[in-house]
């Protein structure tokens, strides 16, 4: 058992489970948390087991089941993570293998070791009971649509559309500065050594705020593609703490995904969804 405790509260421990007693048990002892703790923890996905002779680690919210002599269960513990309450998304349409929604900026996508009770997808399926597949990702602090599957078979021919930029994909921003170039207007600047396409649609700018707004697509999805862009050409997007950390900001990121477009892949169908 290996356990690793810092200043503010975060515990990881890698626990071999043993004949002795319930796997819930066990981590509570190598913790030192209760047990009512740690199927918290379990149940807002801070809990893996790795099967013994498996080669993968999974995440296991339920410690009263599944597990044998000789896994390893590890247990990542930040109580500050825990206390966070899930932001509540919008249903924009409901196509039963798959859904759209308005995701509201301060919510993630994708959870971590530490857990994943308020990411979208838990937060989806434990409100509508249906198993829930992340699609393709928005970041954290923007907002807007976002797929999300519901069957493995929707999650790849979903996935498939993506990679093979066969999804229309607008967003709409606000950003400090004007665009003085004519529009359209692409942008191609490699992010993280891979290519990036952003093309600005449109533009209205406002002088009193000294402000644009734009409409942008693009046809890649990098990491931060589009706010890494904009702040390349020195019109960083209103609210964004990440690229232009030295401004002072009294906004949330002013970036939503306002449009998503492509044929279903289950009726040939045009879906075309805006915000």
């Amino acid at each position: 058992m290996n356990k690793n405790e810092n200043r503010t509260g975060m515990i990881q421990i890698e626990h071999t489970v043993s004949a002795w007693g319930s796997a819930l048990s066990q981590l509570a002892s190598a913790s030192d948390l209760t047990e009512e703790q740690v199927a918290e923890v379990a149940a807002k996905g801070g809990v893996w087991r790795k099967k013994r002779n498996a080669h993968k680690i999974r995440r296991v919210r339920d410690l009263s089941e599944g597990s044998t002599v000789s896994d390893q269960l590890y247990l990542n513990y930040d109580p500050n993570i825990l206390a966070q309450i899930p932001l509540v998304p919008t249903l924009v349409s409901d196509q039963l293998n798959y859904s759209i929604w308005n995701k509201p900026s301060g919510m993630l996508s994708q959870g971590s070791k530490w857990g994943d009770h308020c990411t979208i997808t838990e937060t989806v399926h434990r409100q509508h009971g249906k198993p829930t597949f992340l699609v393709h990702r928005l970041d954290k602090a923007a907002s807007g649509l976002i797929v999300l599957a519901h069957t493995k078979n929707a999650l790849k021919k979903l996935t498939e559309l993506f990679s093979a930029r066969l999804v229309e994909k607008h967003y709409k921003l606000l950003v400090h500065g004007e665009f003085n170039n004519t529009v359209p207007h692409k942008l191609n600047m490699p992010v993280e050594g891979k290519e990036a396409i952003t093309d600005i649609l449109e533009v209205q700018y406002n002088a009193a705020t000294n402000t644009s707004t734009l409409l942008v697509s693009i046809s890649t999805g990098r990491k931060h593609q589009i706010r890494n862009h904009l702040h390349a050409i020195g019109l960083p997007v209103v609210g964004d703490r990440l690229f232009d950390p030295d401004r002072e900001h009294s906004q949330d990121l002013q970036l939503k995904a306002c449009v998503l477009g492509f044929d279903c892949p289950f009726t040939n169908e045009k879906r075309l969804f805006r915000l």
